[in-house]
């Protein structure tokens, strides 16, 4: 479909699969292009997005993943037909990027906690789409756990009972759940969002109706350095890939590091 869309257009393209044999960084070396297009859903989003940090080549996606969050936050449809029409026609936006431990990177949400786990458990079920979800979530809630949290920068140090901390550089979860309201891609800020009350009845209406999270039972610190520390080692998941569990993240914020089109 890529290929016909584009058979009749000025552009040339090259189409790269991620079979182990080449690395994507060798490809943007050798064939220098203006536009690098992520086809899949949030993990593959954030890898390319690795690769293009602090540089003059911008990034396209086209939703083709289980979870398309990033997607989702930027208003780009599922239809790949569309889609295309927005990476040759859309215009380019400069958002931030959150630095985790020095090294990794969160373009969307990243969490610890129970959402981390719910992450962990719909990878090992292997059911995808809301099936897949909705039984995860059941096992996830029954396995859920208050976590005694310490947030800190220079300036504040708060100390809380949670059930999940989330790092927010978006606003909502591929599910269309909005875990922060207030987020803004290019404001050179992220959101920690404090999650101290959560029912199995909210986490359903999280994945199922696209309703937001009580904000009763929510807090939210706006940063754009932290360091969040558990007293127990804790599930942690960053933009839909789980990565083990942590007793502390550090997070700083990358003002305008890379350059997305959008509709």
């Amino acid at each position: 479909m890529v290929e016909n869309y584009f058979r009749e257009r000025p552009e040339t393209i090259h189409i790269f699969l991620l079979d182990g044999q080449d690395t994507l960084q060798h490809q943007i070396r050798k064939f220098r292009p203006d536009c690098v297009v992520a086809v899949g859903g949030d993990g593959t989003v954030k890898m390319v997005a690795e690769e293009l940090l602090n540089s003059p080549i911008t990034m396209g996606i086209l939703p083709a993943g289980s979870a398309n969050g990033m997607a989702t936050e930027l208003s780009i449809p599922p239809d790949w037909e569309q889609a295309l029409e927005i990476i040759v026609k859309g215009t380019v936006k400069e958002i931030d990027v959150i630095r985790i431990n020095g090294k990794g990177i969160c373009i969307h949400l990243g969490d610890i906690g129970l959402n981390a786990l719910l992450v962990r458990n719909f990878e090992q079920r292997g059911i995808r789409g809301k099936i897949g979800y909705a039984l995860a979530s059941i096992k996830t809630f029954s396995q859920k756990q208050r976590l005694d949290i310490q947030i800190e920068n220079k300036e504040l140090k708060v100390i809380r009972k949670a059930f999940m901390i989330v790092l927010a550089n978006a606003r909502m979860y591929g599910t269309g759940a909005c875990i922060n309201p207030d987020g803004n891609l290019s404001d050179g800020f992220f959101e920690v969002v404090i999650l101290r009350h959560l029912s199995i009845l909210e986490l359903f209406k999280m994945v199922f109706r696209h309703r937001p999270f009580d904000p009763r039972k929510t807090e939210i610190i706006q940063a754009d350095n932290v360091t969040i520390s558990t007293r127990k080692k804790a599930h942690f998941q960053v933009d839909g890939e789980y990565l083990g569990k942590i007793k502390q993240v550090k997070a700083n914020i990358l003002p305008k590091a890379l350059k997305l089109i959008i509709p």
